[in-house]
């Protein structure tokens, strides 16, 4: 038998409690006993008892593919086996009374001989590198007892390549893992990265050089256990992991309300990552949430406070502001609040201006697009990113997902192999065998169906593409709802009127959609407010109820998400805090049209706006709003036309610098907590509205100020006037828990190079994450600044913290939801003037007739990186966008006498916009049904869809092509003027020690 008594160390046999193992049986692991999941591999199951064994290409998410053979161990037949054989556990399923040997002499020397080959061509360039101090390589180098270079010879070269603003690239420090094509191509479905060459020169890259083109891309940082790919953006101006004041956070750019942690140093925010969330975003985030937030160090934030006296120029005091602020007094404002705004600023802000004169800022149609949500999520719950994953059918109407919300359209590729993972599992091939399952399930996919109006990234792996106009797509769905209603699957064509309009391909795709829908366990169908279509929404909602009813065998109105058949459907709003909004509305709110009636007829005295740059109104309704408003105070953390001509104009913290609350789509409230203090006099947008609480609307408000000197005070005192949430429930946990690594004790002073004493750490007054690295570890609680365990520095080691292996924290916070059934229904128009828009039709009113003539129809088709307003003032992503573009089909083309590459000239009722044609072929393909004139404009002008009577095209003159270049060149050279004035601003700042101020109000000093 095998010594074991000099390897082992000395233990007990872990069985893990609360992990949600499917079938648990005995293995041995140095003879010791362990319960681990028949389901998983090896690897997994060691890591999830905590115990130490490298690995490189294995992934949780990714599986296994065997390309880095440094997990490997020694396999015993049984207890009187003392030789053994060395196995790769990442390629080894488990079976009951298995013996394995993790620290024996074979397997041992074995993984020190696989990392010793990987550095041969190393550069060991560690003090220079930006991994250095996080990278998983120098864990797993330390943990195989490799120290010694023993190869002398010149080492192998690459040349690296330009991928863009984003990603940096040195390809020299590969190991050949195979980690970054697997993530790239095959989990995120990108297309212009591969691996090149053979032997030992094997080569990662694109195949020439440009900016990746995939909404991904920036997982590669994180993905690749060395530093082939850096965060361009982090790296110049880049501090080291121990360095950086982490802080848990929320993504500020889209509805999934996808958890990241902010690091900072010097009062700047350096990078965002990924925080890990079994829930919501897993160990993968879009590139709009990992880069978006640079906007907070920009050129563009507002600093200083304007229209308010100072009694000093250096200083605005607290009693400056109240000596403003006291010509409003009894005063009448309405008060606009934002879907980008903490739930919390919002909430308080309604109680400051009373409820008849709150508005959410949405016009007309966003308010009916609101009732419609709230009235379809009450009925059916948003499927949840796990539960997308797990879907067998798809279906997506309207909503181009790959752009608004790019972590849902990568959980819909996740849910596109579920077909194959039933092909393998027939046959014995377990889920993370992921070589073996790709072969065995070939080009065998989940069926999904798109029908949208603009060609979107998912088109290639879909079943059927129906690309046309929204009313044609709309028309579609409600013969769809028409058919499961009668249940004429088998005879369609006795459906009725709606079908017999449809044309023959449009029938044909009706029927093998049904074949499929009918056949699944867990469909899911996905749409969102792009179309800016409230019968859409009552559409999906109409379909849902028919779906649900036929495939539970009950009646539409007693169908819910609780029946048999998992039935999901996901609506997405769009920004990050829209559904909290949704959430104070009622009767009395006011829309953007009601708000200018009442501010034309003096029925208020002025107008605040709180974090809402209106960018979603056209030039029109944004001048009628600037000259109805007798006064305008405005509260914001950028500039945009709102906040320019402001009369009082103050400074607010971003998302970096404040703590509060954003409700995802899903209706689940999550913390995000200050990552660092706002320079004085920035303030939280929740702390100004202190100054308005008593002051204003005095007659309809319940100031609650003496009450109101903490966020805390805030949540109690809202929870008690806004019954749907309990905001006190989030203040959970005990302790102090540290931002900072404990790697930080022992190195020199941050501030070295002035003074050898660290400034006194910052202190606040409130919350459990202290600016300091004493407290217990973050990992303790499942709000987790930054991940670290005893050898493991990299972002690997939140395995160490995980029930099992991919699965929840182990000391998980519970999701707390908004009861939003407990809500009124919105209505869905305001009567407050006889100038009102004409209501909201019916779905059925507003489907147009295939018979009816439709015009030439622009779409409007936004990038991700241009997809929210606080990300779009990047400049990074300011140099993503090449040209302004415009797809026609060939049809159009002909009929207009177009060429490719024309430039043509758009001129709308509110701006004038020029763009490149781009002449789609693909539009004359019957898979995509196009009989309709389609244009889908790109470019970086706001415009919605509209129609051909609203609007003038022409090709564009020699001077206006001319001066459309030189503005696209001007735009190219101001980014990088912008990218470079703020990285020098923030370095000359590094170089003066911090003064810190305590956070709570301005400073009277």
């Amino acid at each position: 038998m095998m010594n074991l008594n000099s390897t082992l160390k000395i233990g007990v046999a872990r069985t893990k409690e609360g992990s949600n193992l499917t079938k648990s049986i005995t293995i041995y692991i140095d003879n010791l006993p362990y319960q681990v999941d028949e389901e998983d591999n090896l690897l997994s199951n060691v890591l999830s008892q905590k115990l130490n064994l490298p690995y490189f290409c294995w992934h949780p998410s990714m599986g296994s593919v065997g390309a880095c053979r440094q997990c490997a161990v020694t396999q015993y037949m049984d207890e009187n086996d003392s030789r053994g054989r060395v196995i790769m556990s990442c390629m080894t399923p488990v079976v009951d009374g298995m013996r394995i040997g993790l620290s024996d002499d074979s397997s041992s020397e074995f993984r020190e001989q696989v990392v010793s080959a990987m550095m041969t061509n190393h550069p060991h360039d560690c003090p220079v590198c930006a991994e250095g101090g996080e990278c998983h390589l120098q864990d797993m180098t330390v943990m195989t007892g490799h120290s010694a270079r023993s190869y002398q010879g010149t080492k192998r070269t690459f040349t690296n390549q330009y991928l863009g603003e984003l990603v940096g690239h040195e390809m020299n420090r590969c190991i050949t893992c195979y980690r970054c094509v697997r993530f790239y191509k095959d989990y995120a479905g990108g297309e212009d990265f591969g691996v090149y060459g053979s032997k030992n020169q094997v080569y990662f890259g694109r195949q020439s050089d440009g900016a990746l083109e995939s909404e991904f891309s920036g997982n590669l940082v994180e993905v690749c256990p060395t530093g082939v790919f850096t965060n361009k953006v982090f790296s110049s101006h880049y501090t080291r992991k121990w360095d950086l004041q982490s802080s848990p956070s929320i993504c500020a750019h889209c509805s999934i309300g996808c958890n990241t942690s902010i690091g900072e140093r010097y009062g700047s925010v350096r990078r965002v990552t990924n925080r890990f969330n079994a829930d919501i975003n897993g160990y993968f985030l879009c590139d709009r949430g990992r880069y978006g937030l640079g906007f907070v160090n920009g050129n563009q934030r507002v600093t200083q406070a304007k229209g308010i006296s100072q009694a000093s120029s250096e200083q605005l005091k607290s009693l400056d502001v109240q000596k403003a602020l006291a010509h409003f007094r009894g005063k009448k404002f309405i008060g606009i609040g934002s879907a980008r705004a903490s739930l919390e600023t919002n909430a308080y802000l309604k109680v400051i201006v009373g409820d008849a004169a709150f508005s959410c800022g949405f016009t007309e149609e966003y308010m009916a697009l609101s009732s419609l949500h709230l009235a379809h999520v009450k009925q059916f719950e948003n499927a949840s990113i796990k539960e997308v994953e797990q879907s067998d059918f798809v279906l997506i109407v309207g909503e181009d997902i790959t752009q608004t919300s790019p972590r849902l359209s990568l959980a819909v590729r996740q849910a596109l192999r579920n077909k194959s993972f039933e092909k393998a599992k027939a046959i014995g091939i377990p889920k993370w065998q992921d070589d073996a399952v790709r072969t065995c399930g070939g080009k065998e996919l989940t069926p999904l169906y798109s029908l949208n109006s603009v060609e979107t990234k998912l088109d290639k792996v879909s079943k059927k593409v129906f690309r046309q106009t929204p009313q044609r797509i709309m028309h579609l769905i409600q013969a769809l709802s028409q058919m499961l209603d009668l249940k004429l699957l088998e005879k369609p064509e006795q459906s009725g009127e709606l079908f017999a309009q449809l044309s023959e391909e449009e029938q044909l795709l009706l029927a093998v959609l049904c074949k499929d829908l009918i056949a699944a366990k867990a469909p899911l169908i996905v749409s969102g407010w792009s179309l800016s279509m409230p019968e859409l929404i009552a559409s999906i909602t109409k379909l849902m109820q028919k779906t649900s009813a036929l495939l539970n065998n009950t009646s539409a109105n007693e169908a819910t998400t609780s029946s048999a058949v998992r039935l999901k459907c996901t609506v997405l709003p769009p920004e990050v805090n829209t559904i909290g909004l949704i959430s104070l509305l009622d009767s009395s709110t006011l829309s953007i049209e009601g708000v200018i009636s009442a501010l034309e007829n003096d029925d208020c005295d002025g107008l605040i706006v709180v974090e809402n740059a209106l960018e979603g109104l056209s030039l029109q309704q944004k001048e009628k709003l600037k000259q109805a408003a007798k006064l305008l105070i405005v509260l914001d953390h950028s500039h945009h036309i709102f906040a320019e001509q402001a009369d009082i104009l103050l400074p607010v913290a971003t998302v970096s610098e404040s703590s509060g609350c954003y409700v995802n789509y899903q209706g689940e409230i999550q913390q995000f907590h200050q990552s660092c203090l706002p320079k004085l006099p920035i303030m939280e947008s929740w702390r100004w509205l202190t100054y308005f609480d008593g002051l204003i609307n005095k007659a309809s408000s319940k100031p609650f100020t003496n009450r109101i000197q903490a966020l805390t005070n805030l949540r109690v005192s809202l929870s008690d006037s806004f019954q749907q949430f309990d905001l006190s429930a989030l203040e959970q946990g005990t302790g102090v828990i540290a931002r900072e690594t404990k790697r930080a004790s022992g190195r020199t002073a941050k501030t070295a190079n002035l003074s050898v004493h660290e400034p006194k750490s910052t202190e606040v007054k409130e919350g459990k994450f202290k600016f300091s690295m004493e407290g217990k570890p973050g990992t303790a609680d499942a709000e987790i600044p930054f991940v670290w365990a005893p050898g493991w520095n990299s972002n690997q080691a939140v395995t160490q913290f995980q029930q099992q292996v991919g699965g929840e924290l182990e000391e998980k916070i519970s999701r707390l939801f908004i009861d939003l059934s407990s809500l009124n229904d919105i209505p869905m128009k305001n009567n407050v003037s006889n100038n009102s828009p004409k209501p909201i039709k019916s779905a059925d009113e507003a489907a147009p007739r295939p018979s009816e003539k439709i015009s030439t129809t622009v779409l409007t088709k936004t990038p991700w990186y241009r997809g929210e307003w606080q990300s779009n003032l990047n400049p990074e992503f300011t140099l993503l966008h090449t040209e302004n573009t415009c797809t026609v089909s060939p049809k159009v083309a002909l009929a207009k006498v177009w060429s490719h590459g024309q430039l043509l000239k758009f001129t709308f009722s509110h701006l004038t916009c020029f763009a490149r044609i781009v002449i789609d072929n693909h539009r004359e393909n019957k898979n995509y049904l196009i009989d309709e004139n389609i244009i889908c404009l790109d470019c970086t002008e706001y415009t919605k869809h509209v129609e051909h009577d609203s609007i003038e095209l022409a090709l564009a003159s020699p001077d206006e092509e001319k001066q459309f270049v030189l503005a696209n060149e001007s735009r190219f050279a101001v980014a990088k003027i912008n990218k470079e004035e703020v990285l020098r601003r923030l370095q000359e700042r590094d170089q003066y020690i911090p003064i810190r101020l305590h956070a709570g109000g301005l400073n009277d000093a």
